[in-house]
C-alpha cells in the first residue's frame, strides 16, 4: 500500500513540474526571443507493487502446538447427554488444567439418580471424591489420566473442514490415525464393561487454538446376570487458553480398608483404626469404636433380613426403629434402620443400620453414637465408600 501511494505522490510532482514550466515560457514577452520549444519526456508511469498475501495458517499444525505444549492451561466446561437403558439423562461439568496438573467436578444426572464425582491431579498423585463421600487416593488403573491428557499425548491431526459446531464456525479436526480413542486414553475406568467404543472430535478457531473437544461412548455395563447398555455423548468447551490456573490438593484424605475376609472394602479418616473379628469389622478413633461392618449367613430378601434384625434388636434398642427409609448400598437396594435409646448408662445413643441380603449372606453397616443425629452425615461418607469385592 504504501508503494503505490508513493509512486502517485511522485507522478503529481512531475505533473506540476511541467505546467510550470511551460506557463513561464509562454509570458516571456514579444520583443524577447523565444527560445525553441522542447518537448517533454513522458515520465514513465511506475508499475505499482502487488499487495503481499497473508501466509495461509496451517491449522492443524497450530493446533498440535498449542495442545501439546508442556504448560498447556486452560478453563473446561462440559456439558451432554447419557442414555441408560431406555432412560434418558445429561452429564454436565468443569474443570481446571495448567500443565501436568488438573481438577474437574461432573454431575450425572439419570431419571431420580444424581451422582457428582470431583477429581483432582497435582503431579503424579490423584484424588477422587464421590458426594457425598470423602477424598480418596484415586487407585483405578486410569489414575491421573483425563481428556488433557488426551490433548497433550494427541499427535498429528488433520483438518477435515470449517463447519458449524456449538454454534461456533470452527475447523474440524481428527487425528491422523482416526478418531478412535480407548476409554483408558481418555481416563475413563469403564470397570467389568463390554463393548467399550470412544470417539474424539476436536474443533479449533481459525489460529488453530482448540476450542471444543466431543466425546462419544458406548458400552455394555454387566452387573450379575443383568447388561444395561449405555451411551454418552458432551462436548468440552475450553476457554482461557494459555491463563495460568491455580490447582492443589485435597485436604483430609481418607484411607481405604479392604476385608479379604469379608469381601468387601470400605474407606475411613486417616486418624481412625480398623480392628477385624471372625465376622464383623469395627472402625474406631481413639481406641472406641463407633462403625461396623458385621455379615451373616441368611437366605431370603432384604426385606425379611430387617424383619428378622428388627425383632432381634427390639429389647437390646428400646423397641421398633424411629425410621426405615430405602437405601442403597455399593448401588444396591438396601434398608436404612434408624433407632434412638437412651441405654443403661444414661446416654442417648442413635443407632443408623444400614442392612442387605446378597448371595446368602446378610450384611450390616451399623452406626453407633451418643454424638446425636448429627453423627449420621460422617456415617454417610463411610456408606458412600463401601464397595462389595466378591
Amino acid at each position: 500500500m504504501f508503494a503505490t501511494r508513493g509512486a502517485r505522490r511522485q507522478l503529481a510532482i512531475s505533473t506540476l513540474s511541467l505546467a510550470v514550466t511551460l506557463v513561464v515560457a509562454a509570458c516571456g514577452g514579444a520583443t524577447a526571443s523565444v527560445a525553441p520549444s522542447v518537448t517533454p519526456t513522458p515520465a514513465a508511469t511506475p508499475t505499482a507493487a502487488p499487495t503481499p498475501s497473508p501466509t495461509p495458517i496451517d491449522v492443524a499444525a497450530a493446533f498440535v502446538t498449542i495442545a501439546t505444549a508442556p504448560d498447556f492451561s486452560a478453563v473446561g466446561k462440559i456439558a451432554g447427554t447419557v442414555k441408560i437403558a431406555a432412560v434418558d439423562g445429561e452429564i454436565t461439568g468443569d474443570g481446571l488444567f495448567d500443565g501436568a496438573d488438573s481438577s474437574g467436578s461432573t454431575t450425572l444426572t439419570v431419571g431420580t439418580f444424581k451422582q457428582v464425582t470431583h477429581s483432582v491431579t497435582v503431579g503424579d498423585q490423584s484424588w477422587t471424591r464421590k458426594e457425598p463421600g470423602p477424598w480418596l487416593v484415586n487407585t483405578s488403573p486410569t489414575a491421573g489420566e483425563g481428556l488433557d491428557d488426551y490433548l497433550r499425548s494427541v499427535g498429528e491431526v488433520v483438518d477435515l473442514d470449517v463447519e458449524t459446531h456449538a454454534g461456533q464456525q470452527l475447523h474440524h479436526l481428527q487425528p491422523k490415525g482416526g478418531n478412535k480413542a480407548s476409554p483408558e486414553a481418555l481416563g475413563f475406568d469403564v470397570g467389568t464393561a463390554t463393548d467399550a467404543a470412544f470417539t474424539v472430535d476436536l474443533y479449533a478457531t481459525d489460529d488453530g487454538t482448540p476450542a471444543i473437544m466431543t466425546v462419544t461412548g458406548s458400552w455394555t455395563t454387566v452387573s450379575g446376570d443383568t447388561s444395561v447398555p449405555t451411551s454418552m455423548t458432551f462436548d468440552l468447551v475450553l476457554s482461557d487458553i494459555g491463563e495460568p490456573q491455580t490447582i492443589t490438593a485435597p485436604e483430609d484424605v481418607w484411607v481405604r480398608y479392604t476385608s479379604t475376609k469379608l469381601g468387601y472394602t470400605m474407606a475411613h479418616p486417616a486418624d481412625w483404626t480398623v480392628e477385624s473379628e471372625k465376622d464383623k469389622d469395627s472402625y474406631l478413633l481413639n481406641s472406641q469404636p463407633y462403625v461396623y461392618v458385621a455379615v451373616q449367613p441368611f437366605k431370603g430378601s432384604t426385606a425379611k433380613f430387617a424383619t428378622d434384625l428388627k425383632a432381634s434388636y427390639k429389647t437390646p434398642f428400646g423397641g421398633a426403629p424411629k425410621s426405615e427409609a430405602p437405601t442403597q448400598l455399593d448401588g444396591q437396594a438396601a434398608v436404612r434402620l434408624i433407632y434412638q435409646y437412651r441405654n443403661e448408662q444414661g446416654q442417648d445413643v442413635t443407632i443408623a443400620d444400614d442392612v442387605i441380603s446378597r448371595d446368602g449372606s446378610g450384611w450390616e453397616v451399623l452406626l453407633a453414637t451418643a454424638g446425636g443425629p448429627e453423627d449420621i452425615d460422617v456415617f454417610d461418607q463411610f456408606v458412600a465408600t463401601f464397595e462389595f469385592t466378591e
